[in-house]
């Protein structure tokens, strides 16, 4: 469940607009020429199957970040980029049939991914009739002993007894497991020893694996996209949102707890208003004066805009990108969602899990799948993006417009 918000004092001067990624003058010129309306997609494991408008194709991206998301793709496939663009063009049509198998199914699965070898959707299941059921649906079945529902209480147990920092822990449908990442730093903790004990009594239900990296929240330093007022620090904006009446930017809760006024070099954005950390990593900036930022629903790098125009989310294995200030716009594929990490100011639950590259200063920075926004930069590890073992972690953004009753700008 998530921990309970608090909120800021609000800024004086409420409007109703907002800025993505603290856009000015010159720039929301470049991002109006690539607004656009795109085809229908489906849903996520765990987005409702209603996505009109949406699009996770490569029509939907803007063209350099179209061109890194295939690049990412020949890279971690090993293929050549003619066959990572076919496989980009396939995820939209991928997304919509993982949302019709979770209509049909709902909580019958044990969990839906993109097989890395072909490309299929597989789905996991208990029984005959569920996999005749994934078939009709275009999916691939996959006979599997845990349902969701067993993974889950795994999960939620592991969630209630741990809190060594340099941990982490996800469940992986394509293993029918919860796997748990483990640090040396965490390897060196008093507690550790027992804790790993307690998990190799849930058998195969539980996989460890050992990592030599350490993660922790993209902290802020010195000079960025948005900035603290005070002059300590900087993070990323990731999306734009609206209450009805008033306007706000959503960054990481890491951020607005640690910041009270934000500037975007030039002028005051507004200030933190809703801090969710630890348990969440949200947080959101109510704008002061949007008139003279000329707002866009988009997303930015340099002058290369991304629209942005829902929140339908893709299935593990799908390729996202990311856009933020320190590392620019990186590009990688989702491993997991619902994953917990213990960061050493805490425990944050329901993070997705990828191998996108973010760096510190990427904080709050915009997670997408084209045109549908998925999430923003909680954290990862620190250091070189092709560290073995690298990871980062985002906070879904369904949750945040679930949790504070905003609605993302979207034109």
């Amino acid at each position: 469940m998530p921990t309970p918000r608090h909120r800021r004092g609000l800024s004086r001067k409420q409007r109703t607009v907002t800025i993505s990624s603290v856009l000015a003058g010159a720039v929301a010129t470049v991002l109006t020429a690539f607004l656009v309306t795109a085809p229908t997609a489906g849903a996520s494991d765990r987005a409702q199957p209603s996505a009109a408008g949406a699009d996770t194709g490569p029509s939907a991206y803007a063209p350099a970040i179209r061109e890194k998301a295939v690049q990412a793709i020949a890279r971690r496939l090993g293929v050549s980029e003619a066959e990572a663009q076919a496989r980009l063009s396939r995820l939209d049509g991928q997304t919509r049939t993982a949302a019709a198998v979770q209509s049909a199914l709902g909580g019958r699965t044990a969990g839906t991914w993109i097989s890395k070898s072909d490309g299929a959707v597989m789905v996991g299941v208990t029984d005959e009739q569920a996999a005749d059921a994934v078939e009709a649906a275009g999916g691939t079945p996959k006979i599997v002993s845990r349902s969701m529902n067993d993974l889950q209480q795994v999960q939620t147990q592991l969630d209630r007894t741990s809190s060594i920092p340099g941990t982490s822990w996800a469940i992986d449908p394509a293993s029918n497991s919860v796997t748990v990442q483990v640090s040396d730093r965490a390897s060196a903790d008093p507690r550790a020893d027992a804790w790993l004990r307690k998990l190799a009594g849930y058998g195969d239900a539980v996989r460890v694996t050992r990592t030599t990296t350490e993660f922790s929240t993209q902290q802020f330093f010195g000079g960025q996209a948005i900035l603290n007022a005070a002059g300590s620090g900087r993070c990323s904006s990731a999306f734009n949102a609206t209450d009805g009446q008033n306007a706000f930017v959503i960054t990481a809760g890491h951020c607005t707890d640690a910041v009270q006024t934000w500037t975007d070099g030039q002028q005051v954005i507004g200030r933190s208003d809703t801090v969710e950390f630890p348990g969440n990593d949200y947080g959101t900036i109510a704008v002061d004066d949007p008139e003279s930022l000329d707002p866009q629903p988009a997303v930015i790098n340099g002058n290369q805009a991304q629209p942005i125009t829902g929140d339908t989310l893709v299935p593990v294995g799908s390729t996202v990108c990311k856009t933020g200030s320190t590392t620019g716009t990186t590009c990688g594929t989702v491993e997991a969602y619902d994953t917990t990490v213990v960061y050493p100011e805490g425990q944050v639950r329901g993070l997705t899990q990828t191998d996108v590259c973010t760096q510190p200063g990427d904080s709050g920075g915009a997670l997408f799948a084209g045109d549908q926004a998925q999430g923003l930069v909680s954290g990862g590890t620190n250091g070189e993006c092709d560290t073995p073992g690298f990871v980062s972690f985002f906070q879904p953004i369904d949750e945040v417009l679930q949790d504070t009753g905003l609605q993302l700008i979207t034109r």
